[in-house]
């Protein structure tokens, strides 16, 4: 009769098996208590819901047939950890990539179970490979930016060509203004001088007008001089 802790640790494993996006069977056995800790330590960096259990092949197997994953089953032998992976299929193959790697050691990858199928170790590893989706938002994160910056560049190259016509256009027009401007300064002098001629010559027609035409004071002389001169020859 099982115990009830061994029931309670099937039930456990259950659960693991039905929340877990993947399952991967590694051989644990090489690993000192400090490598697995650290083992466990890379894991979570890399995505901290994921998880690793040293698990009991019986208690495996009752737990993979309860919960319809005893495929995983075909991937297990011996001594046996389970890495869990709930967020993603990728990061718990990533985290036992990097471990490896970085403490320069072979840690046999037996295989795994994702969405139902087997997978085996050629493909955890290959799937290690695959960008993550942090990876991947950067990336077109990066590849959004670049168009932008290069339609931001073009609308200032624009801004600044337009700037530049109308510069130009407006120097234009202050030297087209300038110049008008001496010219009206030219012209007036001249009117001026034209004015004056036609006032001179106004006055002097008025004056040979005033010269021909006798006045008042010189006809009645004249009159009084035929008066003198009749009486003059009356007397006579």
């Amino acid at each position: 009769m099982p115990t009830e802790r061994k029931i309670q640790q099937v039930a456990e494993l259950e659960d693991r098996l039905n929340r877990c996006m993947i399952a991967i069977s590694i051989d644990y056995r090489g690993l000192s208590v400090g490598q697995m800790q650290q083992l466990r330590r890379t894991l979570r960096e890399i995505e901290p819901t994921t998880e690793m259990r040293v698990v009991k092949n019986t208690m495996l197997r009752r737990a993979a047939e309860n919960s319809g994953t005893a495929a995983l089953l075909e991937v297990v032998e011996e001594e046996t950890a389970l890495v869990f992976g709930y967020e993603d299929e990728i990061s718990a193959a990533k985290g036992l990539a990097k471990f490896a790697r970085d403490n320069r050691i072979e840690l046999i990858v037996r295989g795994g179970l994702f969405d139902g199928a087997v997978m085996d170790s050629a493909q955890i590893d290959e799937l290690a490979k695959v960008p993550s989706r942090l990876e991947l938002m950067a990336s077109l994160a990066g590849g959004v930016s670049s168009p932008i910056t290069g339609i931001a560049g073009g609308i200032h190259s624009v801004i600044r060509e337009v700037a530049a016509v109308v510069e130009a256009r407006a120097a234009q027009l202050e030297a087209e203004g300038g110049g008008a401007a001496e010219a009206s300064a030219e012209a007036e002098p001249a009117e001026a001088t034209a004015d004056s001629e036609q006032a001179d010559s106004a006055g002097s027609d008025e004056s040979s007008v005033e010269d021909a035409a006798p006045s008042d004071d010189d006809a009645s002389d004249d009159a009084d001089d035929d008066a003198d001169t009749g009486e003059a020859s009356s007397e006579e």
